[in-house]
C-alpha cells in the first residue's frame, strides 16, 4: 500500500513540474496589415521563466526618416522621405493583465542602422478565438534613449557636497508609503505605462492573431 502511494505521488508531481511551463505568463502572435504607406507585418513570441522574460519581436513596417548626408559633403536632403524599415527586437520584458500584454525591448538589427540600439514596446490584446470573439488589436512605439549627460549642482558653489546624493521622499505619516527615488528610471519598459493606458488599434478580420497566457 506504500508503495502505491509513493508511486502515486511521485506521478503526481511529476505531473505537476511538467504542467508549470504551460501556465507561465506568455504573449505571441503575427499580423500583416496594409496601410495607406505599405505593409506593416508583425511576429512576435514572448514567455516568462525563471531568469525573467525572452523572446524577440519582428517588425517590418514604413518609416518616415530624413535623408541624411552620409557624405557630409553638404548635398544631403533632411526632408522626410517614406522607407520600409525591418527591426527585429531582442525581448527583455513582458507584462500580462488579463487579456493584455506588454512586451519590450531592444532592437538588436535593423535594415537602418540608426535603429539599432533603441528600445520598442508592443502592446496586444487578446480578444480570444472563434467567430463571435472579439477582434484583437495592438499599438507600438520606438523609444530614443534619453539619459542624461549633465549633473545638477548649485553653481555657486565650488564643490557642492550634494552632487551624486539620492534619497526617497515619503510620507511621514503613512508607515505604507514605498516613497519615491529621487532617481528616476529613463528606460521605457513594460512598466512604464499603466496597460489600461494605451490606444489599441483592431485588427481587420483574417490579418492574423495575437494569444495572451496570464
Amino acid at each position: 500500500m506504500k508503495t502505491a502511494a509513493r508511486a502515486f505521488l511521485s506521478a503526481f508531481a511529476l505531473s505537476i513540474f511538467l504542467l508549470v511551463p504551460a501556465f507561465a505568463q506568455s504573449a505571441s502572435g503575427a499580423f500583416h496589415l496594409k496601410t495607406d504607406e505599405g505593409n506593416r507585418d508583425v511576429e512576435f513570441n514572448a514567455r516568462m521563466s525563471g531568469s525573467g522574460a525572452t523572446g524577440e519581436i519582428k517588425f517590418s513596417a514604413p518609416f518616415s526618416i530624413p535623408n541624411q548626408d552620409v557624405d557630409e559633403d553638404g548635398t544631403g536632403d533632411l526632408e522626410l522621405s517614406m522607407t520600409t524599415v525591418s527591426l527585429r527586437i531582442e525581448v527583455d520584458c513582458l507584462r500580462v493583465d488579463g487579456n493584455r500584454a506588454a512586451i519590450g525591448g531592444v532592437v538588436s538589427d535593423s535594415s537602418v542602422s540608426g535603429y539599432v540600439g533603441r528600445r520598442m514596446l508592443l502592446t496586444v490584446e487578446d480578444g480570444g478565438e472563434g467567430s463571435k470573439a472579439a477582434p484583437d488589436r495592438y499599438t507600438w512605439g520606438q523609444y530614443r534613449s534619453t539619459a542624461g549627460s549633465w549633473t545638477a549642482s548649485d553653481a555657486e558653489l565650488v564643490f557642492d557636497p550634494g552632487v551624486g546624493l539620492t534619497w526617497i521622499a515619503t510620507d511621514a505619516e503613512r508607515t505604507d508609503d514605498a516613497g519615491i527615488s529621487s532617481v528616476h528610471s529613463t528606460t521605457v519598459d513594460c512598466n512604464s505605462f499603466p496597460l489600461s493606458s494605451y490606444a489599441l488599434e483592431e485588427l481587420p478580420q483574417g490579418s492574423g492573431n495575437i494569444q495572451v497566457r496570464p
